[in-house]
């Protein structure tokens, strides 16, 4: 098990965050909001309308801009917060704190000894991310967490983290569209703003306590740490305990990854669908690999799937010792679980999941202080030949298999209760029921929909990109909701609809936006793109700021030239500048491709 050391510090971390359950936390959450002519905030320019914060209860603060400052900070000073929680604080409500207090000569000393707030930042997933260190005081931003722990959220804005953790209630209003609302309007959009935070963090923030117990790192910092770095400091706490330096081997270069399958476009029913997550610390475990176990010097020789290298046997390795404890202690919480629900041990055992999980990818991982690249290989290599035998039991047992990827196994057929533990007494996987799925659509491979549970689902699908309009998501998810409930009618209804919407220009400008990601500044792209074509008309002509990792919405307007030369920020369009035939073919293109593996699959077999 894992050593006495990594346990005393854990556990001792753990007891803290025990302890937080039993010791009020006194928190508060708050945002700001200003009105702008750009849709952009500026805040040397753009002077705070209201501010809204929940201690006790919620309140808004409105009027002379000077005196909502200070009531702020006097508000702030009695209540003497332990945690700040709020959404984009780091990067939004803080700076513009900041600039207007200065502004009023205002003192923004907000650390718990007096100093004053300091900002922060490192560039990670294509965007820097800000952080505000208020000494004394955990200043949690629940962007970060989307950032790191929603990758497959489109832009990571609240109303996007809301639904994901269904959250209802609440629907953002765009900047630009903020000076158009009545003081009313906004004042109560402000009060469920501050609301939605509070919801989210109530669902998220027992997660994220539990990572922090794990790795014994407060949560301020460990939510604005990377997967990776998280791992890396649980796994270099223990490779220096035991002597073992830094490791670089294997050459960075690609190798085989996960193994993806589909058996053919089309809809389907009473699918199965078995989790591989967990498979791959089971790997890490029953073969003993580590960075330091694998083509570190003699050692068994171990050849699977055109792969070939060597794992010493003799000694225990790291990452398989801590694997084994987050296992073991999951296991056990799972079976608390079954007794009595409980949400932080709920949320405990998941973090533990996530952790185990994450070990694979750390060892590939060219910034881990351990990098094994060998290792992160073999573990792909035995995990493709688990796949494939997974495969052939399924179809031993009677079951049809329909899509596979590294997440997991799909299949119709069979009784999935004997093939799961068939599976699990064979092989050292531990594989998991995901759910069972009343229908899925399949596009193409990494392109799927499901309903289960009366709700649907997608992976890869247009209507969870960015790159696609609002109006052109909402009509392929409710088109394909309709599709796999069997109301097809209503489904062609929809498409018709949705169409001349568009034809006729019967929309907000926001919902005809794509959102595209700002890579690197404006001036460095060799070749245009509609992020660089309308970040240098923010730029040029509204003195807007702009930096890498930004998000710009954007429209395609009437004109010569590509589409790329046409892109306009959205703030800056209206409707009867659009080029509404570029969508209409962008629509009809989307939409044909939704209805074609439905075409593969008459709808009269299946309803």
């Amino acid at each position: 098990m894992i050593s006495e050391k990594i346990n005393l510090t854990i556990n001792l971390a753990k007891k803290l965050i025990f302890l937080k359950r039993f010791v009020t936390m006194r928190t508060l959450y708050f945002k700001t909001l200003a009105k702008t002519e750009s849709g952009y905030i500026n805040p040397k320019k753009d002077s705070i309308y209201m501010l809204a914060l929940q201690t006790n209860n919620i309140r808004i603060l409105k009027g002379n801009e000077k005196d909502i400052i200070e009531k702020f900070v006097e508000i702030f000073n009695e209540y003497n917060p332990d945690r700040i929680v709020g959404f984009k604080q780091d990067t939004e409500d803080f700076p513009l704190l900041y600039e207007r207090a200065k502004r009023y000569d205002i003192n923004l000393n907000l650390g718990r000894d007096g100093s004053a707030i300091d900002f922060s930042g490192k560039y990670f997933r294509g965007i820097i991310l800000k952080e505000t260190k208020i000494q004394g005081r955990e200043n949690i931003d629940l962007f970060a967490i989307a950032w790191r722990d929603f990758p497959r959220l489109p832009t990571k804005e609240i109303d996007e983290l809301a639904n994901a953790l269904e959250v209802k209630g609440f629907e953002r209003i765009p900047q630009f569209r903020i000076r158009e609302k009545s003081d009313e309007e906004l004042e109560s959009y402000l009060k469920n703003y501050v609301k939605i935070i509070v919801e989210i963090a109530d669902a998220i923030l027992p997660f994220e306590e539990s990572i922090s117990g794990i790795c014994g790192i407060p949560i301020d910092r460990q939510t604005r740490m990377t997967v990776g770095e998280l791992i890396d400091v649980v796994v270099a706490r223990e490779m220096k305990r035991r002597g073992i330096d830094k490791m670089k081997v294997g050459k960075s270069k690609k190798y085989e990854g996960g193994y993806v399958w589909l058996k053919e476009p089309g809809v389907y029913e009473n699918i199965t669908y078995l989790d591989f997550q967990s498979m791959y610390p089971n790997i890490i475990k029953a073969w003993n690999i580590s960075p330091e176990t694998v083509d570190m010097g003699g050692g068994e020789e171990v050849e699977i799937e055109g792969v070939k290298h060597k794992i010493k046997k003799d000694v225990r390795g790291v990452i398989p010792e801590l694997v084994d404890d987050f296992l073991s202690k999951r296991l056990e919480l799972k079976r608390k679980l079954k007794d009595k629900y409980d949400k932080r041990i709920d949320a405990e055992q998941k973090a533990l999941k996530v952790m185990a999980n994450a070990m694979y990818g750390y060892m590939g991982w060219n910034g881990a202080s351990y990098y094994n690249r060998n290792a992160a290989e073999l573990i792909a290599a035995l995990a493709r030949y688990y796949i494939k035998n997974v495969q052939r039991i399924i179809e031993e047992m009677g079951g049809t298999i329909i899509y596979v990827d590294t997440d997991g196994i799909q299949f119709i057929g069979g009784d999935w209760k004997k093939i799961m533990n068939k599976i699990n007494d064979e092989y050292p996987l531990n594989i998991e029921l995901e759910r069972i799925v009343q229908r899925g659509v399949y596009w193409t491979k990494k392109k799927y929909a499901h309903l289960y549970d009366g709700k649907v689902t997608g992976v890869g699908v247009e209507y969870i990109r960015r790159d696609y309009p609002k109006i052109i998501k909402d009509a392929q998810r409710q088109i394909v909701e309709h599709l796999l409930k069997g109301n097809v009618e209503r489904a062609r209804e929809l498409r018709r609809k949705y169409r001349n919407m568009i034809k006729e220009g019967k929309f907000e400008i926001e919902d005809i936006a794509v959102v595209e990601q700002l890579t690197k500044k404006p001036e460095e792209y060799e070749k245009a793109t509609k992020a660089s074509i309308a970040a240098k008309i923010l730029m040029e002509n509204y003195g807007i700021e702009v930096h890498r990792g930004m998000y710009i919405y954007i429209a395609i307007v009437k004109g010569v030239g590509g589409p790329t030369y046409r892109a306009r920020p959205i703030e800056m369009v209206r409707i009867e500048d659009l080029d509404l035939s570029y969508y209409l073919s962008m629509y009809d293109d989307t939409i044909n491709r939704t209805f074609e593996p439905f075409k593969v699959s008459p709808t009269n077999q299946w309803f």
